[in-house]
Protein backbone atom coordinates (compact mmCIF):
# COMPACT_ATOMS: atom_id res chain seq x y z
CA UNK A 1 0.00 0.00 0.00
CA UNK A 2 1.35 3.19 -0.93
CA UNK A 3 0.62 6.19 1.16
CA UNK A 4 1.74 9.06 -1.06
CA UNK A 5 1.98 12.90 0.57
CA UNK A 6 2.22 14.50 -2.76
CA UNK A 7 -0.86 16.82 -2.27
CA UNK A 8 -0.25 17.40 1.62
CA UNK A 9 1.65 20.57 1.73
CA UNK A 10 -0.82 21.96 -0.95
CA UNK A 11 -3.64 20.85 1.50
CA UNK A 12 -1.88 22.50 4.30
CA UNK A 13 -1.37 26.01 2.26
CA UNK A 14 -4.79 26.34 1.75
CA UNK A 15 -6.13 25.36 5.09
CA UNK A 16 -3.90 26.74 7.79
CA UNK A 17 -1.86 30.13 8.36
CA UNK A 18 1.29 29.87 7.18
CA UNK A 19 2.99 30.79 10.31
CA UNK A 20 2.47 30.96 13.91
CA UNK A 21 4.12 32.09 16.72
CA UNK A 22 5.65 29.20 18.89
CA UNK A 23 6.14 31.11 22.25
CA UNK A 24 4.00 30.03 25.35
CA UNK A 25 3.59 33.79 26.53
CA UNK A 26 3.26 36.97 24.35
CA UNK A 27 6.63 38.51 26.53
CA UNK A 28 8.65 35.50 25.24
CA UNK A 29 8.51 36.09 21.50
CA UNK A 30 10.66 37.48 19.29
CA UNK A 31 8.81 40.65 18.08
CA UNK A 32 5.40 41.78 20.73
CA UNK A 33 3.12 44.83 20.76
CA UNK A 34 2.04 47.22 24.03
CA UNK A 35 -0.96 49.46 23.65
CA UNK A 36 -0.48 51.42 27.06
CA UNK A 37 -3.38 54.26 27.75
CA UNK A 38 -1.97 56.71 30.42
CA UNK A 39 -3.59 58.59 33.03
CA UNK A 40 -2.98 62.01 30.72
CA UNK A 41 -5.51 60.74 28.32
CA UNK A 42 -2.44 59.61 25.72
CA UNK A 43 -1.74 56.10 24.47
CA UNK A 44 1.48 55.01 23.81
CA UNK A 45 2.05 51.59 20.98
CA UNK A 46 4.86 50.03 20.72
CA UNK A 47 6.10 47.34 18.62
CA UNK A 48 9.07 45.66 20.50
CA UNK A 49 11.48 43.17 19.04
CA UNK A 50 14.03 41.15 21.71
CA UNK A 51 17.47 41.78 21.21
CA UNK A 52 20.30 40.65 23.36
CA UNK A 53 18.38 41.04 27.15
CA UNK A 54 17.10 44.60 26.08
CA UNK A 55 13.76 45.42 24.09
CA UNK A 56 14.03 47.73 21.07
CA UNK A 57 10.55 49.24 20.48
CA UNK A 58 9.10 51.34 17.16
CA UNK A 59 5.72 52.81 17.58
CA UNK A 60 3.68 56.41 18.25
CA UNK A 61 2.70 58.53 21.01
CA UNK A 62 -0.80 59.84 21.06
CA UNK A 63 -1.86 63.00 22.87
CA UNK A 64 -5.44 64.60 21.66
CA UNK A 65 -6.05 64.63 17.90
CA UNK A 66 -1.39 64.52 17.42
CA UNK A 67 0.02 60.99 16.73
CA UNK A 68 3.80 61.27 16.92
CA UNK A 69 6.55 58.76 16.06
CA UNK A 70 8.23 57.11 18.88
CA UNK A 71 11.43 54.89 19.72
CA UNK A 72 11.53 52.78 22.98
CA UNK A 73 14.45 50.95 24.26
CA UNK A 74 13.79 48.72 27.77
CA UNK A 75 14.09 45.82 29.60
CA UNK A 76 11.77 42.64 30.80
CA UNK A 77 13.22 41.18 34.59
CA UNK A 78 10.98 38.70 35.84
CA UNK A 79 7.51 40.62 35.72
CA UNK A 80 9.06 44.25 35.60
CA UNK A 81 9.63 45.60 32.36
CA UNK A 82 11.71 49.02 32.23
CA UNK A 83 10.67 51.18 29.10
CA UNK A 84 12.01 54.86 28.46
CA UNK A 85 9.80 55.57 25.29
CA UNK A 86 11.28 59.19 23.30
CA UNK A 87 8.37 60.54 20.84
CA UNK A 88 9.54 62.64 17.91
CA UNK A 89 8.35 65.80 18.92
CA UNK A 90 10.78 65.55 22.25
CA UNK A 91 8.59 64.04 25.25
CA UNK A 92 10.54 61.01 27.87
CA UNK A 93 8.41 58.61 29.15
CA UNK A 94 10.42 56.53 31.89
CA UNK A 95 8.16 53.63 32.39
CA UNK A 96 7.62 51.18 34.92
CA UNK A 97 5.19 48.64 34.58
CA UNK A 98 4.20 45.11 36.35
CA UNK A 99 3.21 42.65 34.14
CA UNK A 100 0.84 39.66 34.85
CA UNK A 101 -0.13 37.83 32.12
CA UNK A 102 -0.53 39.78 28.94
CA UNK A 103 -1.71 43.14 31.90
CA UNK A 104 0.78 46.02 32.09
CA UNK A 105 -0.02 48.76 35.28
CA UNK A 106 2.53 51.02 36.33
CA UNK A 107 4.11 54.45 36.92
CA UNK A 108 5.67 56.87 34.70
CA UNK A 109 7.92 59.94 34.63
CA UNK A 110 7.17 61.88 32.03
CA UNK A 111 9.34 64.80 30.80
CA UNK A 112 8.09 67.72 28.21
CA UNK A 113 10.57 69.65 26.10
CA UNK A 114 11.07 72.51 28.18
CA UNK A 115 12.29 70.48 30.81
CA UNK A 116 8.48 70.16 32.91
CA UNK A 117 7.98 67.33 34.91
CA UNK A 118 5.06 65.02 35.32
CA UNK A 119 4.38 61.82 36.82
CA UNK A 120 1.22 59.31 36.11
CA UNK A 121 0.21 55.98 36.05
CA UNK A 122 -0.32 53.54 32.71
CA UNK A 123 -2.13 50.68 32.02
CA UNK A 124 -2.11 48.23 29.02
CA UNK A 125 -1.83 44.59 27.33
CA UNK A 126 0.48 42.78 25.60
CA UNK A 127 -1.07 42.22 22.11
CA UNK A 128 -0.22 40.53 18.94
Amino acid sequence: MDIGMNSYDQFLSEEYPVSAVAATDVKEAAKSQIRLNLSNNSSIYLLLTSSGGSLLGKGNVTSGNVTRPAEAVGQLLGNKLSLDVTALSGEIYKMSLATEGSSLLGDYSLTMPDGERQNATAEGKWVY
